[in-house]
């Protein structure tokens, strides 16, 4: 399992997030390096439904080229029971929400978030 590569994957998301004005939220869900991941990104984005599920769904490409698969669902928030959050990481404004992580799973990702500029939220 490598840690370290899940906690970038949801700032690979943020850099593909774009600016905002409608709600929209991007469910990627997978395996990636033997560890099972769920991220949920919300965006309040100025874009077409279309175009938010085209990007939403282009994250799974970088995902299969790692050896990993997933899934992706475009909704209008993301689901509750997250274990954390980042909140615009890189200066974007994305809220990414964690979920189904180890301990040490989680530190990393917060510390990735942090390392980004991004404010790390508990539940």
């Amino acid at each position: 399992m490598r840690p370290a590569a899940l906690a970038l994957l949801p700032l690979a998301f943020a850099l593909a997030s774009p600016p905002a004005a409608a709600k929209g939220a991007c469910l990627i869900q997978g395996e990636l390096y033997g560890a099972k991941f769920k991220d949920c990104s919300e965006v309040d984005a100025a874009r077409p439904d279309s175009d938010y599920k085209a990007q939403c769904e282009s994250n799974i490409a970088s995902i299969r080229s790692a050896g990993g698969s997933a899934s992706a669902t475009v909704s209008a928030a993301c689901p509750s029971g997250a274990q954390g959050s980042c909140v615009n990481p890189m200066g974007r404004q994305v809220r990414t929400y964690y979920y189904a992580r180890s301990t040490q799973e989680l530190a990393v990702t917060r510390s990735s978030c942090e390392s980004a500029g991004g404010s790390w939220r508990a539940p």
